[in-house]
């Protein structure tokens, strides 16, 4: 029996790469294999476990451009996929900075008001300013 990963990756050569596809997202892959879409996003979840192992032996590396079950994902091998594996990274740390950091100091800013100076300087040098070293990181070494 395949593993989660095998199967996709079978489907990934007939359905996306044989026929020159560019794209696809979880629900074709879900309606493609006659599957639930969990199910679906179970093995693209999958698949990348593979492809990030030391010693992989995946065909493919997937690439991501937007978040959840509105991602859509390609098969990737070129010099612009890397780049645009670097801005996903970008997207995804700003997100979760924004949803996880700076609520939690929001309210803490409005129960201690002698604290709100310190949190508005604290979002402002981790969101601006570490996001801002991110993306310089990521623009330069994508450029070399």
């Amino acid at each position: 029996m395949s593993a989660r990963w095998e199967m996709l990756e079978d489907w990934l050569f007939t359905n996306i790469y044989e026929r020159n596809q560019q794209r696809f997202d979880v629900y074709m892959v879900a309606e493609g294999m006659k599957i639930t879409v969990q199910s679906a996003t179970r093995m693209i979840q999958s698949y990348l476990r593979a492809q990030r192992k030391p010693e992989s032996n995946t065909l493919f590396v997937l690439k991501r451009e937007g978040r959840t079950r509105s991602a859509v994902w390609s098969l990737g091998t070129r010099t612009v996929d890397a780049r645009m594996i670097g801005g996903t990274l970008f997207e995804d740390v700003e997100t979760k900075i924004r949803r996880a950091f700076e609520p939690d100091m929001r309210r803490l800013a409005q129960r201690n008001k002698k604290a709100a100076k310190y949190v508005e300087a604290s979002l402002g040098g981790v969101i601006n300013g570490a996001l801002a070293v991110l993306a310089s990181a990521v623009e330069r070494y994508s450029e070399e």
